[in-house]
């Protein structure tokens, strides 16, 4: 790619991440929680839709979208309303609901036992894990633990570009990404390092810097891993990116890999630290 294309690209990378990045980080700081919910509904509806794209050659008939993009939506409203017992819950019944339509509609169509195992990890891999965002803020100092993952997962992601960029040889795992290094890797994880003990000292109150770094580690392993497993799907699928909305970016599932994981494990390690 010649130069000024790469220029006009990573421009167009910054522009798009501050308009998203900066509204975010907003609702986020002081946000009522019915944003955070919207927030949630949202990017998990758009990120269903992205990947129901990528896993499905052919699109799904009418009833099967609409039955999907509901469970998209009930899980955050679930969360919100119910915590971890509702979140569990609309799992459970949207598995018993696409059997039970399946027995209805189509029970002796070969095809929609494949249609449903893909919604089902449509399901958990995006609303499902999106929405421990939900119950890490409802934690104390909550919205201090949310920032901190973002801040974690951002930072790591400059600091491996950059890192890559700079000092990249030895590729981390070409078969998936191509363009990743182990150098910047390397690189991202010392930058969430950093960023995680940075806004624990100014932001949080009694969180020792060996806890600090000991999540901020873990947190940037899951979101290093989230993002290889999300271009291992598209690979397999044959897509390069998860759509075009966001330009620079791809789509709100590229955005999304690295969160994935990452909520729901600092969801846990804080149960397990409590």
């Amino acid at each position: 790619m010649p130069d000024s294309a790469k220029s006009n690209s990573h421009a167009q990378r910054w522009y798009t991440g501050l308009a998203i990045g900066l509204p975010v980080l907003a609702c986020l700081s002081a946000g009522p929680v019915w944003t955070w919910w919207l927030l949630v509904s949202i990017t998990g509806s758009l990120g269903t839709w992205e990947l129901q794209g990528i896993l499905f050659q052919t699109p799904l008939p009418s009833r099967w979208r609409i039955f999907s993009f509901s469970v998209a939506l009930a899980m955050p409203l679930a969360t919100l309303m119910l915590g971890a017992q509702g979140i569990n819950l609309v799992l459970m019944a949207a598995i018993f609901g696409a059997f039970s339509m399946m027995l209805i509609c189509s029970p002796r169509d070969p095809e929609e036992i494949g249609r449903i195992a893909h919604l089902v990890l449509t399901w958990v891999y995006v609303p499902y894990l999106l929405s421990h965002m939900l119950l890490l803020g409802a934690f104390p100092e909550g919205r201090f633990w949310v920032i901190f993952v973002l801040g974690v997962i951002v930072a790591g992601d400059a600091g491996a570009y950059h890192t890559g960029v700079a000092f990249g040889r030895h590729k981390l795992f070409e078969k998936v990404s191509p363009k990743k290094t182990i150098e910047g890797a390397l690189g991202g994880l010392a930058a969430s390092l950093l960023m995680g003990v940075v806004l624990g000292l100014l932001f949080s109150r009694g969180t020792g810097i060996g806890q600090l770094l000991a999540f901020g580690f873990l947190v940037a392993v899951a979101g290093q891993t989230g993002d290889l497993i999300e271009s291992m799907i598209k690979r397999n699928c044959g897509k390069k990116d998860s759509s075009t909305l966001l330009p620079g970016h791809g789509g709100i599932l590229d955005r999304l890999d690295s969160l994935l994981f990452s909520f729901p494990l600092m969801w846990l390690l804080l149960q397990w630290a409590a």
